[in-house]
């Protein structure tokens, strides 16, 4: 059975291309009004969407099938992340996609504003030619200030040096000597504001951000300032900057987004020194070419192989990492559906790294250790992207830490549970690349795949005891397909992992568990 995607608004060839080589069938809405889509998300695995449609919690709820959200463009805010996040829905986005095309988008703003040209414009249409009324400034030798130095901001600041700019920039995530390579003069938000003649801001929409540029920041601005908008409505605060216009603090100021879209900001849109675009930045042909393929491969990607890219409420694998990762994350999800299904009550989880995998990225396998562990009890969806929020919301500790490589394997995964004060292990590693093996159980050694139905017991390291659970399982009909067998010289106890080609029936494994010996026995489905 194919899965289904729907996509709302624009879907390049390529970008079908991508979903239907990977099994999908598309239902494809270009013309789909804006709002919510709960009323026809039920059907489908897969959602793309532009940022007229909501995919909000309402979406969320009725979405049945849902496993992922793609997002064709940077900004999310249509999208309720942490529904999806509850719910174990994947949300990913194309943040690279319109890069090019908002960086130039603000340059011609900027350029706009600093040339009066709209203005010049309607007048030259209306028969009036005054070349006095719209003398303008230079570009260059002027201090432009960039609020959010990621791509796009970043891009911006390479193109304004380009025009003889001098680029001042508040970023608190970019490192001093990233800003020093790109000829960037980093500055705290408050001192950078005070001392520029145009700013624009290149920073998401969220509760930190919104009205970040308000009245108090315009009053710290130099007299005659320019600013420019082009990241997301509700940044910028639309009423303090109409006034800072009226006044005269704010020379010229332009828009490509506003706190509501369409805007229905009569006053600002109609001052004489403002420019407004509808939401053009990335409307180019090479954009929305870029964004439509782009997040369409993402998504088929997520779909029909688990390839995270992009993603915006997970920590997904570099790309280069991905392949090489796969077998583990496979053991860390087996490792956690082990401990879950032998140990109940567990109130602390310890996962250790050893060796060569210490290099990788470890969060996406912590990740599906928590899903391994919590999706064997709980009663809903559990997958990497949810497992460490419902890990916190059950009060479950969870320690990481990474040691040098343990002897007689390049990496080594352990993951220690506790169970009222008492502690118990297991340990995994890949062979070959792709041979994902149980390699320690309760601290003792051995080796078996984690696959299929698994019988483990812990005994006194005694004669017969093998034999007489291979009859007991020989009476219920029931083969081994694979077997290791692991001792604990010092403490004269064994412990035996069986695969078995089907699992045992409730009464035989209680038959076992009373067996001469016998500590404790266990049975993990896969």
């Amino acid at each position: 059975m194919s899965q289904r995607v729907l996509v709302c608004g624009r879907l390049p060839e390529g970008g079908r291309a991508a979903l239907e080589s990977a099994g999908i069938e598309i239902t494809h809405m270009p013309d789909r009004t804006a709002g919510s889509l709960s009323d026809i998300i039920a059907p489908y695995a897969g959602v793309i969407v532009h940022s007229p449609h909501q995919v909000d919690a309402a979406a969320v709820e009725a979405g049945g099938e849902l496993r992922v959200v793609g997002r064709a463009g940077v900004g999310i805010d249509n999208v309720d992340v942490k529904a999806c996040t509850d719910r174990g829905v994947l949300v990913m986005n194309l943040p690279w996609g319109n890069t090019v095309s908002a960086a130039e988008h603000t340059i011609a703003l900027l350029t706009a504003l600093a040339r009066n040209v709209p203005q010049a414009s309607a007048a030259l249409r209306a028969g009036v030619w005054d070349r006095a009324a719209f003398l303008g400034v230079e570009l260059n030798n002027k201090r432009l200030g960039i609020v959010g130095l990621g791509r796009i901001g970043c891009e911006v600041a390479r193109r304004a040096q380009g025009l003889g700019m001098k680029v001042l920039g508040s970023d608190p995530f970019l490192a001093p000597s990233v800003a020093a390579d790109l000829g960037i003069e980093l500055r705290e938000f408050a001192d950078l504001v005070a001392h520029v003649d145009f700013l624009t801001v290149h920073v998401p929409r969220t509760p930190e951000t919104e009205g970040l540029i308000d009245a108090e920041a315009i009053a710290r601005m130099p007299a005659g300032v320019r600013i420019v908008n082009c990241a997301r409505g509700g940044v910028v605060d639309e009423g303090a900057l109409l006034a800072a216009l009226e006044s005269g603090q704010v020379a010229a100021a332009a828009c490509d987004v506003f706190e509501t879209e369409p805007t229905t900001n009569e006053a600002l849109v109609a001052h004489p020194n403002f420019v407004g675009t509808p939401h053009l930045g990335g409307a180019t042909h090479e954009a929305r070419q870029r964004v439509g393929e782009g997040i369409a491969r993402q998504v088929a990607d997520y779909l029909a192989q688990g390839v995270i890219r992009h993603a915006i409420n997970v920590d997904a694998l570099p790309p280069d990492e991905q392949q090489a990762m796969a077998p583990y994350l496979h053991l860390g999800r087996s490792m956690g559906t082990f401990l879950a299904q032998c140990f109940a009550g567990i109130d602390r989880l310890q996962i250790e790294y050893f060796g060569q995998i210490t290099e990788s990225t470890l969060a996406p396998l912590t990740a599906n250790v928590l899903a391994g562990l919590l999706g064997s009890f709980l009663d809903v969806e559990v997958n990497e992207v949810n497992a460490a929020q419902l890990a916190r919301e059950r009060g479950l500790r969870i320690d990481e830490t990474s040691r040098e490589a343990w002897p007689g394997y390049s990496s080594l995964v352990r993951a220690t549970v506790t169970v009222d004060g008492e502690e118990h292990a297991v340990a995994g590693t890949v062979f070959d690349r792709d041979r994902a093996r149980l390699v320690e159980i309760g601290g003792i050694a051995l080796d078996i795949a984690p696959e299929g139905h698994l019988l483990v017991f812990l005994n006194e390291d005694a004669p017969g005891v093998i034999g007489r659970v291979g009859t007991l399982l020989a009476a219920g009909g029931i083969n081994i397909a694979d077997m290791s067998l692991g001792r604990d010289r010092r403490g004269g106890m064994a412990i035996a992992a069986l695969v078995l080609d089907e699992a045992v029936s409730g009464q035989d494994l209680e038959a076992i568990a009373h067996l001469p010996s016998m500590q404790w026995v266990r049975q993990v489905t896969f």
